[in-house]
């Protein structure tokens, strides 16, 4: 008879924990952090490989300062509610297609390497058809663009450098160099980098993460960060942040005069 709860991920007895099959005690210490975290999402213990590229992964989101929406939003919370755990809950709540998560990227690379192979086309014209078609549904490329790094995000450039090195390199990351080469060629955006989601989605594609793994592994990266920013501003920041009056517009109609209610 089946019981009401049931895991594959861990069992917990008196004195002992389970993970995917493998003793907690015999990996605290032998084994990196990184390579726990791929345990416990992926069910395996990473190969040597693997291992480097969970760290190298884990390492590229710590922190971007005031230029990531999770950090502003956690320190706001936190201006509001000095507290840790309400604070950094808001700054993952920023997570989604427009920061942090590559999920979408990787689902936009597989569609259209997929697309590649159904029709037996080039590389190059298939990015030529999704370009085409992203731009007459003016639509966003996800993995594309930083509010900052204009030229190249380091991040990304890092994380492909290991992924190559590491035998990661395959036609989900050179697909969406080609979509980026043949955006920027056709819109002369030369300002347009892949940015550090934009190359996670691809490369944690590449080794076989489903895409909410891919979520749950950039959440995990950005925790670090987002803690002490709100560390921080709990002890040093100002208590209740507003927006100042001279710092935003407003739009709405001008003062008019509240006309009299009818009874």
């Amino acid at each position: 008879m089946a019981h009401e709860w049931a895991t594959k991920i861990s069992r917990v007895v008196e004195g002992k924990v389970i993970i995917h099959g493998y003793s907690h005690e015999g990996l605290i210490g032998d084994y990196s952090y990184a390579d726990g975290v791929f345990l416990t999402l992926r069910g395996e213990l990473p190969t040597r490989q693997e291992s480097k590229m969970m760290d190298a992964m884990l390492n590229s989101l710590l922190d971007h300062g005031f230029v990531a929406a999770s950090v502003l939003a956690a320190r706001y919370a936190a201006s509001g509610n000095p507290q840790l755990v309400p604070g950094t809950a808001a700054g993952l709540l920023t997570a989604g297609s427009n920061t942090i998560s590559p999920q979408h990227s990787a689902e936009f690379l597989d569609n259209a390497v997929k697309m590649m192979k159904a029709e037996n086309i080039s590389m190059e014209e298939t990015a030529k058809r999704v370009v085409a078609d992203i731009r007459a549904k003016k639509k966003r490329i996800p993995g594309l663009g930083h509010p900052t790094h204009k030229g190249d995000d380091f991040r990304a450039v890092k994380l492909r450098k290991i992924a190559a090195e590491n035998g990661f390199l395959g036609d989900k990351i050179r697909m969406f160099e080609s979509i980026h080469a043949e955006f920027v060629r056709v819109t002369n955006r030369q300002g347009l980098c892949i940015n550090v989601d934009g190359m996670l989605g691809a490369i944690m594609s590449e080794m076989g993460f489903r895409p909410m793994q891919m979520a749950a592994v950039a959440l995990i990266a950005v925790v670090p960060g987002i803690m002490a920013h709100v560390i921080e501003e709990i002890e040093e920041g100002k208590p209740l942040r507003i927006v100042r009056d001279e710092d935003c517009d407003y739009t709405g109609k001008a003062e008019r005069p509240v006309p009299q209610k009818q009874d």
